[in-house]
């Protein structure tokens, strides 16, 4: 019992100091906090910025496209006949109208010389109406001086010495004679319309002849030559099938891009463009968008886009694959950070500040990108085209305006905050 009662006594110090040390807690619990400090802890710091104007500048990189000939023609036989000689091998640079192959055809050469000599004869039938309506014109003037001397001498006041059967003769024969006119004058008219149809026929057999020269439709190279001496060659029947020649113009070419839908509504004739060969050890090249489809693709809602590119020494050639880089500028327009712009249900917005308070004021936005000439590829801006000072009401329409350099905008940390609530604001820009 004595030793219990002394540990006892030893243990009363221990608890009351753990009694005290509980009171203190309770009673620090207890204090109410400084409205100083609640208030700093409860209401954001911000940052604000304004509106600045900018030349947006986006790049639409699409790797491994094809380049292809800005031209390229595939070249059949218009008329059956054998291959006389060929005159070009693939990778011979021709000019326009130059002959690449000459055909034989001596069937149609025959048919040409019979054309022209129906020519010559139609002709020569010409002449001989037009000499026939010369007779018949001196035959109408002899028949009308007898009629009129006739019919002179038979009138009552030169003497009757004429009777009226004679003079009705004479008539007769002039009238005749006037048919006889107007019937060498059609005969002419026939034989030249005669003419014309031999010389039609003699010139398109003549066209057709022609066509035993395979000619270079333009300056270009022979990237296919499928013909030999001797072979049988017939125009295509149905399919194609295999062209005698093929030639392309590589200068300049063609770089064709599919852009995805998500960056076509960018796109526009004139942007400038960048290509690399990827065989080129990363040689650059200059050109511009020449055209686009105007159309997505249904298949992969892509839109093909176009890129004429001067090929000066043809480095670039069909069928090589090369990166290429748009460019899409929008010049000096309203733009605002990415940071301070959050999108929702299709719907853009930024905070603004008004009093010690953020408004949530829709946006229509255009271009993302960066500000051309900082280098920065990291500072993202948006376009912004309009933000809208009144909500649309039932029956009624939003409306909307442009952003001022007066505005002022959260820079960051937007999605933290709402609609009405109440910030400690600085600026952004440095202090004078």
């Amino acid at each position: 019992m004595k030793s219990l009662s002394r540990l006892t006594f030893a243990l009363l110090p221990l608890a009351a100091a753990v009694l005290v040390g509980l009171a203190a807690g309770c009673q620090q619990k207890a204090l109410p906090e400084p409205a100083e400090e609640k208030s700093q802890r409860t209401v954001p710091r911000v940052t604000v910025i304004n509106p600045e104007r900018h030349t947006v500048l986006r790049k639409i990189e699409r790797p491994g496209y094809n380049v292809e000939a800005y031209q390229s023609t595939s070249l059949y036989a218009k008329i059956p006949g054998y291959v006389l000689k060929w005159n070009v091998d693939i990778g011979a640079i021709v000019k326009k109208e130059q002959v690449l192959a000459v055909l034989y055809v001596p069937e149609m050469e025959v048919e040409l010389q019979e054309k022209k000599a129906a020519v010559d004869q139609a002709v020569a039938e010409v002449q001989q109406a037009n000499a026939a309506v010369k007779r018949a014109r001196a035959e109408e003037r002899h028949t009308q001086s007898q009629y009129e001397r006739l019919e002179r001498l038979g009138k009552p006041g030169q003497g009757g010495v004429v009777d009226k059967e004679n003079v009705a003769e004479a008539r007769f024969l002039f009238e005749a004679a006037q048919a006889g006119v107007d019937k060498a004058l059609a005969d002419v008219s026939a034989a030249a319309q005669r003419a014309e149809v031999a010389r039609k026929r003699r010139d398109y057999t003549a066209t057709l002849l022609k066509y035993a020269e395979i000619r270079a439709p333009f300056d270009g190279i022979v990237t296919q030559r499928n013909v030999t001496d001797g072979d049988l060659v017939r125009p295509p029947d149905g399919k194609k099938g295999e062209a005698l020649f093929v030639v392309d113009q590589v200068n300049p070419v063609r770089v064709v891009v599919n852009v995805p839908e998500t960056e076509a509504v960018w796109v526009r004739d004139g942007q400038t463009a960048s290509i690399r060969g990827q065989d080129l050890q990363g040689q650059k090249f200059s050109g511009t968008v020449a055209r686009t489809a105007r159309a997505l693709h249904p298949a992969n809602r892509t839109l093909r886009t176009e890129i004429d590119l001067r090929n000066p020494g043809e480095k670039l050639m069909p069928g090589m694959y090369v990166d290429v880089t748009i460019e899409v500028q929008h010049r000096n327009v309203w733009t605002l950070p990415a940071s301070a712009i959050l999108t929702k249900e299709d719907q853009s917005f930024c905070y603004r500040l008004v009093g010690n308070k953020v408004v949530r004021t829709p946006l229509q936005v255009g271009l993302r990108g960066v500000v051309d000439g900082k280098g920065d590829e990291k500072a993202q801006v948006v376009e912004v085209l309009k933000k809208q000072t009144k909500a649309a009401k039932q029956g009624g329409e939003a409306e909307w305006e442009d952003l001022n350099e007066e505005d002022k905008i959260i820079k960051d940390g937007v999605a933290e905050l709402e609609d009405g609530q109440e910030v400690q604001a600085t600026s952004d820009k440095p202090s004078r």
